[in-house]
């Protein structure tokens, strides 16, 4: 067998041995598995039972991560509501996702508007079956009205009608302006996300609004979104503000409010340390630096209460 290799193919011993195992390789790969099958009783169709089972697991996979998808750690509660109006934390609480109730919020601080219930369908990725489920819990209309509005040519021939759509603005509720949160303020035309945060810590600081005027005290707020506000808020009669305990407060606190400067709070407790408690707004006008319309602006904010 070499000698006829050698003579035809004119190749060496050592490459007619390395031809003769490979042959003999591809071979037994060519006829050992046929011999393993011929053996071997299992039968195949476990496989197709297998891959079932392989299937049904996918599925389940998929149903819980889409259901996942909705899970909130806020307690589901299921009420009336204005998709305008309503925070992340409302959304949230009823139904929506996290994601999903932020999307809605920046929707509408970009501008955008709900003037439907359909309207919610513009939203990414919104649960279109949460959405059939609140429909009638949605404080908007179903549809707006439509009218059709004929335009005659000059000769008097009329042409194909244009239809105008008319959509009933909803009426946005008066507010407490102690009590709004910037959902609420963002509701006024001109108010966003940066000046509802500026009323509301205004708000804090002071210890809430005695005064509508106070509105034009908070930075770059113009006068005309103020007055825009003020036809939509409300303060209570009743309302009594928080109180700073001047007797007690030490200078970072009297400094906090607004209407006390750093150089004030400083001079208040060298002259408190000094002279003792004070009693009366007569007192506060006895401090170096301490003006009578200062303490007019402040005294509807301080406690007098002793320091022992």
């Amino acid at each position: 067998m070499k000698d006829f290799f050698n003579s035809f193919f004119g190749a060496s011993s050592k490459e007619i041995t390395g031809l003769s195992a490979l042959i003999i390789i591809l071979v037994l790969s060519l006829i050992v598995p046929g011999i393993v099958n011929s053996f071997s009783t299992e039968d195949d169709s476990h496989w197709a039972e297998d891959e079932k089972i392989l299937d049904s697991l996918v599925a389940l996979l998929e149903n819980d991560r889409n259901n996942l998808a909705y899970e909130s750690t806020i307690p589901v509660d299921i009420h009336y509501f204005n998709p305008n109006l309503a925070s992340s934390t409302e959304l949230q609480s009823l139904g929506f996702n996290e994601k999903i109730a932020n999307r809605i919020v920046n929707y509408r601080d970009k501008g955008g508007s709900f003037k439907i219930k359909d309207d919610l369908y513009k939203i990414y990725d919104i649960d279109s079956t949460l959405i059939k489920g609140l429909y009638s819990f949605i404080e908007l209309p179903v549809e707006v009205k439509r009218v059709e509005a004929w335009k005659k040519k000059e000769k008097g021939t009329t042409v194909k009608p244009r239809v105008v759509i008319k959509v009933t603005p909803v009426e946005l509720p008066v507010f407490n302006i102690n009590t709004a949160d910037t959902a609420m303020l963002q509701t006024i035309k001109g108010i966003g996300s940066v000046l509802s945060k500026r009323i509301i810590d205004f708000r804090r600081n002071l210890g809430g609004y005695i005064d509508a005027d106070q509105l034009y005290e908070i930075y770059n707020l113009d006068s005309m979104v103020i007055e825009s506000l003020l036809t939509k808020m409300y303060i209570k009669d009743n309302f009594v503000p928080d109180k700073l305990v001047i007797n007690q407060a030490d200078e970072k606190e009297l400094a906090g409010h607004p209407y006390i400067s750093w150089q004030q709070a400083r001079l208040i407790i060298a002259y408190r340390n000094q002279h003792g408690d004070y009693n009366t707004e007569q007192d506060l006008l006895k401090v170096y630096g301490v003006e009578q319309n200062d303490v007019q602006r402040v005294v509807s904010y301080l406690d007098w209460t002793p320091s022992n």
